[in-house]
Protein backbone atom coordinates (compact mmCIF):
# COMPACT_ATOMS: atom_id res chain seq x y z
CA UNK A 1 0.00 0.00 0.00
CA UNK A 2 3.05 2.16 0.70
CA UNK A 3 4.50 2.30 -2.82
CA UNK A 4 0.89 2.61 -4.16
CA UNK A 5 0.04 5.65 -2.16
CA UNK A 6 3.24 7.12 -3.70
CA UNK A 7 3.01 6.55 -6.70
CA UNK A 8 -0.63 8.29 -6.64
CA UNK A 9 1.00 11.16 -5.34
CA UNK A 10 1.92 12.73 -8.70
CA UNK A 11 -1.47 12.35 -10.60
CA UNK A 12 -3.11 13.99 -7.42
CA UNK A 13 -0.90 17.20 -7.97
CA UNK A 14 -2.38 17.31 -11.49
CA UNK A 15 -5.67 16.78 -10.58
CA UNK A 16 -5.29 19.73 -7.90
CA UNK A 17 -6.67 17.45 -4.86
CA UNK A 18 -2.43 18.50 -3.97
CA UNK A 19 -0.57 21.63 -4.17
CA UNK A 20 2.63 21.33 -5.73
CA UNK A 21 4.15 21.80 -1.82
CA UNK A 22 2.06 19.40 -0.37
CA UNK A 23 3.07 16.74 -3.09
CA UNK A 24 6.72 17.00 -2.23
CA UNK A 25 6.00 16.77 1.30
CA UNK A 26 4.40 13.99 1.24
CA UNK A 27 7.22 12.35 -0.92
CA UNK A 28 9.75 13.04 1.42
CA UNK A 29 7.75 11.83 4.28
CA UNK A 30 7.80 8.27 2.24
CA UNK A 31 11.28 9.10 1.22
CA UNK A 32 12.19 9.47 5.30
CA UNK A 33 10.03 6.70 6.60
CA UNK A 34 11.44 3.89 4.45
CA UNK A 35 15.23 4.30 3.87
CA UNK A 36 15.67 1.05 2.91
CA UNK A 37 14.15 1.37 -0.12
CA UNK A 38 15.94 4.16 -1.07
CA UNK A 39 19.65 3.38 0.27
CA UNK A 40 19.57 6.27 3.10
CA UNK A 41 20.26 3.64 5.90
CA UNK A 42 23.43 4.99 6.71
CA UNK A 43 22.01 8.19 7.59
CA UNK A 44 20.99 8.72 11.12
CA UNK A 45 17.32 10.40 11.30
CA UNK A 46 18.85 14.03 12.26
CA UNK A 47 21.01 13.91 8.73
CA UNK A 48 17.99 11.94 6.82
CA UNK A 49 15.77 15.11 7.51
CA UNK A 50 18.60 17.36 6.60
CA UNK A 51 19.57 15.89 3.14
CA UNK A 52 16.01 15.77 2.72
CA UNK A 53 14.88 19.47 3.35
CA UNK A 54 18.25 20.76 1.54
CA UNK A 55 16.73 18.70 -1.56
CA UNK A 56 12.79 19.90 -1.59
CA UNK A 57 14.02 22.05 -4.69
CA UNK A 58 15.35 19.32 -6.33
CA UNK A 59 12.01 17.38 -5.45
CA UNK A 60 10.08 19.72 -7.07
CA UNK A 61 12.10 19.35 -10.12
CA UNK A 62 11.63 15.45 -10.15
CA UNK A 63 8.02 16.24 -9.73
CA UNK A 64 7.82 18.61 -12.98
CA UNK A 65 9.64 15.99 -14.96
CA UNK A 66 8.23 12.50 -13.82
CA UNK A 67 6.38 10.88 -16.24
CA UNK A 68 4.64 7.52 -15.24
CA UNK A 69 5.19 5.82 -18.63
CA UNK A 70 8.83 5.39 -17.52
CA UNK A 71 7.81 3.28 -14.63
CA UNK A 72 6.56 3.88 -10.91
CA UNK A 73 7.83 6.95 -8.95
CA UNK A 74 9.43 4.87 -6.38
CA UNK A 75 11.66 3.31 -8.83
CA UNK A 76 12.23 7.19 -10.88
CA UNK A 77 13.02 8.00 -6.92
CA UNK A 78 15.43 5.35 -6.57
CA UNK A 79 17.54 6.04 -9.40
CA UNK A 80 17.39 10.20 -8.90
CA UNK A 81 18.57 10.12 -5.13
CA UNK A 82 22.12 9.11 -5.22
CA UNK A 83 22.82 12.19 -7.76
CA UNK A 84 21.01 14.34 -5.43
CA UNK A 85 22.97 13.13 -2.40
CA UNK A 86 26.01 13.30 -4.32
CA UNK A 87 25.61 16.96 -5.05
CA UNK A 88 24.21 17.32 -1.33
CA UNK A 89 27.75 15.76 0.10
CA UNK A 90 29.81 18.26 -2.23
CA UNK A 91 27.95 20.92 -0.76
CA UNK A 92 28.48 19.80 2.72
CA UNK A 93 32.46 19.07 1.82
CA UNK A 94 32.82 23.05 0.26
CA UNK A 95 31.22 24.07 3.68
CA UNK A 96 33.74 22.21 5.98
CA UNK A 97 36.17 23.20 3.80
CA UNK A 98 35.44 26.81 4.32
CA UNK A 99 35.00 25.98 8.19
CA UNK A 100 38.50 24.52 8.19
CA UNK A 101 40.17 27.90 6.34
CA UNK A 102 38.19 29.73 9.52
CA UNK A 103 40.04 27.54 11.77
CA UNK A 104 43.27 27.81 10.42
CA UNK A 105 43.17 31.63 10.82
CA UNK A 106 42.37 31.15 14.24
CA UNK A 107 46.06 31.52 15.16
CA UNK A 108 46.48 34.58 13.70
CA UNK A 109 43.34 35.86 15.09
CA UNK A 110 44.33 35.19 18.69
CA UNK A 111 47.57 36.56 18.21
CA UNK A 112 46.51 39.70 17.08
CA UNK A 113 44.18 39.97 19.81
CA UNK A 114 47.08 38.76 22.56
CA UNK A 115 48.90 41.82 21.41
CA UNK A 116 45.84 43.88 21.53
CA UNK A 117 45.75 42.74 25.36
CA UNK A 118 48.83 43.07 26.10
CA UNK A 119 49.07 46.44 25.99
CA UNK A 120 47.39 46.39 29.38
CA UNK A 121 50.27 44.90 30.42
CA UNK A 122 54.06 44.59 30.35
CA UNK A 123 56.96 41.83 30.02
CA UNK A 124 58.12 40.45 32.74
CA UNK A 125 62.15 39.93 33.81
CA UNK A 126 62.19 36.55 31.84
CA UNK A 127 60.78 37.93 28.93
CA UNK A 128 57.34 36.40 28.57
CA UNK A 129 54.10 38.71 28.82
CA UNK A 130 52.62 39.95 32.18
CA UNK A 131 49.18 40.60 32.33
CA UNK A 132 47.46 43.05 34.68
CA UNK A 133 44.88 41.53 36.72
CA UNK A 134 41.33 43.31 36.60
CA UNK A 135 40.77 42.74 39.98
CA UNK A 136 44.07 44.62 40.99
CA UNK A 137 46.76 46.68 40.62
CA UNK A 138 49.21 44.08 40.07
CA UNK A 139 50.60 41.50 37.38
CA UNK A 140 50.19 37.77 37.21
CA UNK A 141 51.10 35.20 34.41
CA UNK A 142 48.90 34.93 31.76
CA UNK A 143 48.52 30.94 31.73
CA UNK A 144 46.87 29.56 34.58
CA UNK A 145 49.23 27.83 36.53
CA UNK A 146 49.44 24.77 39.07
CA UNK A 147 47.62 27.11 41.77
CA UNK A 148 44.50 27.43 40.68
CA UNK A 149 44.38 23.71 41.03
CA UNK A 150 45.71 23.99 44.19
CA UNK A 151 43.97 24.56 48.04
CA UNK A 152 41.04 27.00 47.73
CA UNK A 153 42.63 29.97 49.66
CA UNK A 154 39.60 31.57 50.47
CA UNK A 155 38.30 29.16 53.51
CA UNK A 156 34.80 30.94 53.51
CA UNK A 157 34.25 29.21 49.82
CA UNK A 158 32.93 25.78 50.46
CA UNK A 159 35.03 22.63 49.57
CA UNK A 160 31.91 22.12 46.91
CA UNK A 161 31.37 25.42 45.13
CA UNK A 162 35.27 25.15 44.93
CA UNK A 163 35.45 21.47 42.99
CA UNK A 164 32.24 22.30 41.14
CA UNK A 165 34.37 26.07 39.32
CA UNK A 166 37.66 24.04 38.53
CA UNK A 167 35.68 21.24 37.15
CA UNK A 168 33.81 23.75 34.85
CA UNK A 169 36.81 25.18 34.11
CA UNK A 170 38.70 21.83 33.07
CA UNK A 171 35.65 21.04 30.91
CA UNK A 172 35.49 24.41 29.17
CA UNK A 173 39.29 24.08 28.62
CA UNK A 174 38.73 20.02 26.97
CA UNK A 175 36.34 22.32 25.12
CA UNK A 176 38.85 24.87 24.00
CA UNK A 177 38.55 24.50 20.28
CA UNK A 178 34.60 24.95 20.12
CA UNK A 179 34.54 27.92 22.64
CA UNK A 180 33.45 31.39 20.71
CA UNK A 181 34.92 34.81 22.45
CA UNK A 182 31.58 35.59 23.66
CA UNK A 183 31.80 32.54 26.03
CA UNK A 184 35.08 33.71 27.62
CA UNK A 185 33.40 36.60 30.04
CA UNK A 186 31.20 33.87 31.10
CA UNK A 187 33.47 30.93 31.80
CA UNK A 188 35.82 33.88 33.37
CA UNK A 189 33.24 34.98 35.73
CA UNK A 190 31.66 31.39 37.04
CA UNK A 191 35.44 30.67 37.54
CA UNK A 192 36.84 34.09 39.25
CA UNK A 193 39.82 34.50 36.95
CA UNK A 194 40.42 37.63 34.78
CA UNK A 195 39.72 37.37 30.60
CA UNK A 196 42.74 38.01 29.61
CA UNK A 197 44.32 34.94 31.81
CA UNK A 198 41.27 32.99 30.63
CA UNK A 199 41.65 33.97 26.60
CA UNK A 200 45.21 33.33 26.77
CA UNK A 201 44.82 29.57 27.77
CA UNK A 202 42.47 29.33 25.51
CA UNK A 203 44.37 30.46 22.26
CA UNK A 204 47.17 28.13 23.73
CA UNK A 205 44.98 24.67 23.58
CA UNK A 206 43.81 25.99 19.90
CA UNK A 207 47.18 26.32 18.89
CA UNK A 208 48.11 23.06 20.15
CA UNK A 209 45.43 21.18 18.24
CA UNK A 210 45.69 23.04 14.92
CA UNK A 211 48.09 20.15 13.13
CA UNK A 212 45.53 17.50 14.40
CA UNK A 213 42.83 19.50 13.01
CA UNK A 214 44.79 19.69 9.70
CA UNK A 215 44.78 15.77 9.96
CA UNK A 216 41.20 15.68 10.98
CA UNK A 217 40.16 17.84 7.98
CA UNK A 218 42.40 15.52 5.37
CA UNK A 219 40.50 12.23 6.34
CA UNK A 220 37.21 14.09 6.62
CA UNK A 221 38.07 15.02 2.86
CA UNK A 222 38.92 11.29 1.72
CA UNK A 223 35.80 10.12 3.77
CA UNK A 224 33.82 12.51 1.97
CA UNK A 225 35.11 11.74 -1.57
CA UNK A 226 34.58 7.82 -1.05
CA UNK A 227 30.91 8.54 -0.36
CA UNK A 228 30.50 10.09 -3.58
CA UNK A 229 32.32 7.12 -5.55
CA UNK A 230 29.84 5.39 -3.58
CA UNK A 231 26.67 6.63 -5.09
CA UNK A 232 28.41 7.07 -8.01
CA UNK A 233 28.56 3.35 -8.66
CA UNK A 234 25.47 2.59 -6.79
CA UNK A 235 23.94 4.77 -9.67
CA UNK A 236 25.96 2.74 -12.14
CA UNK A 237 25.06 -0.60 -11.20
CA UNK A 238 21.59 0.39 -11.15
CA UNK A 239 21.44 0.76 -15.12
CA UNK A 240 24.18 -1.93 -15.22
CA UNK A 241 23.42 -5.74 -16.23
CA UNK A 242 23.98 -8.18 -13.16
CA UNK A 243 25.28 -10.53 -15.20
CA UNK A 244 27.16 -8.26 -17.02
CA UNK A 245 31.33 -8.66 -16.08
CA UNK A 246 30.44 -4.55 -15.63
CA UNK A 247 28.47 -4.99 -13.32
CA UNK A 248 31.18 -7.24 -11.21
CA UNK A 249 33.83 -4.52 -11.74
CA UNK A 250 31.51 -2.21 -10.73
CA UNK A 251 30.55 -4.09 -7.56
CA UNK A 252 34.10 -4.56 -6.67
CA UNK A 253 34.80 -0.79 -6.81
CA UNK A 254 31.73 0.23 -4.70
CA UNK A 255 32.47 -2.22 -2.06
CA UNK A 256 36.28 -0.74 -1.97
CA UNK A 257 35.03 2.66 -1.82
CA UNK A 258 32.71 1.55 1.08
CA UNK A 259 35.21 -0.19 2.88
CA UNK A 260 37.01 2.78 2.93
CA UNK A 261 34.34 5.20 4.07
CA UNK A 262 33.53 2.82 6.70
CA UNK A 263 37.63 2.52 8.01
CA UNK A 264 37.50 6.50 7.39
CA UNK A 265 34.57 7.25 9.89
CA UNK A 266 36.15 4.90 12.95
CA UNK A 267 38.91 6.43 12.67
CA UNK A 268 36.98 10.27 12.53
CA UNK A 269 35.56 8.48 15.52
CA UNK A 270 38.81 7.46 17.42
CA UNK A 271 40.29 9.84 20.15
CA UNK A 272 43.42 10.67 17.98
CA UNK A 273 41.07 12.70 15.85
CA UNK A 274 39.34 14.37 19.06
CA UNK A 275 39.81 17.88 18.55
CA UNK A 276 40.12 18.13 22.35
CA UNK A 277 43.74 18.35 24.30
CA UNK A 278 44.23 14.75 26.23
CA UNK A 279 44.86 15.40 29.96
CA UNK A 280 48.40 14.88 29.53
CA UNK A 281 48.49 17.64 27.00
CA UNK A 282 46.65 19.66 28.90
CA UNK A 283 48.28 19.50 32.25
CA UNK A 284 51.87 20.10 30.21
CA UNK A 285 49.95 23.82 29.11
CA UNK A 286 48.92 24.18 32.59
CA UNK A 287 52.39 23.21 34.17
CA UNK A 288 50.19 20.88 36.67
CA UNK A 289 50.43 17.35 36.86
CA UNK A 290 47.53 14.97 34.89
CA UNK A 291 46.55 13.75 37.94
CA UNK A 292 44.80 17.70 39.01
CA UNK A 293 43.07 17.14 35.12
CA UNK A 294 41.56 14.03 36.72
CA UNK A 295 40.58 14.71 39.61
CA UNK A 296 37.94 17.63 38.44
CA UNK A 297 37.00 15.46 35.23
CA UNK A 298 35.74 12.64 37.63
CA UNK A 299 34.20 15.34 39.89
CA UNK A 300 32.20 15.91 36.37
CA UNK A 301 31.41 12.94 35.69
CA UNK A 302 30.03 12.45 39.55
CA UNK A 303 28.04 15.32 38.91
CA UNK A 304 26.52 14.45 36.07
CA UNK A 305 25.81 11.08 37.30
CA UNK A 306 23.52 12.96 40.01
CA UNK A 307 22.01 15.03 37.53
CA UNK A 308 22.98 17.75 38.82
CA UNK A 309 24.82 20.52 36.54
CA UNK A 310 27.35 22.97 36.60
CA UNK A 311 25.72 26.39 36.08
CA UNK A 312 27.24 29.75 35.05
CA UNK A 313 26.45 32.23 37.68
CA UNK A 314 24.54 35.06 35.84
CA UNK A 315 22.55 33.37 33.57
CA UNK A 316 22.36 29.65 34.17
CA UNK A 317 24.22 28.58 31.28
CA UNK A 318 25.12 24.99 31.40
CA UNK A 319 29.27 24.92 31.14
CA UNK A 320 29.70 21.42 29.81
CA UNK A 321 28.69 22.00 26.51
CA UNK A 322 30.60 23.99 24.81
Amino acid sequence: MEDCELDMIPEMWKKGSLSKEEAVMKILERVYMNPGRFNLLDMDEDERSDFLLSAVPKFKGILDRYDKRLGPLGAYLFYSLPGIRLSWSRKKEEETASKRATRRNLKNIYEIEVEKNSRLGRAGEDGSLKVRDAGGDGFEEPLVFRRVFGRRKNLLEPKEVFYKKRAAFVLALKSAWYIDDSSLGKISGYCGFSKERVFETMRKIKDSLLERSEKRAKVEACRDRAWGFVCKYREMLARTDPSSSKFILLKKKLDYQLNSWKNKNKLLQSCQMTLAPRNNELAKILKVKPYRISVFLNYAKKLEKSGERLLCADDGEDLRKP
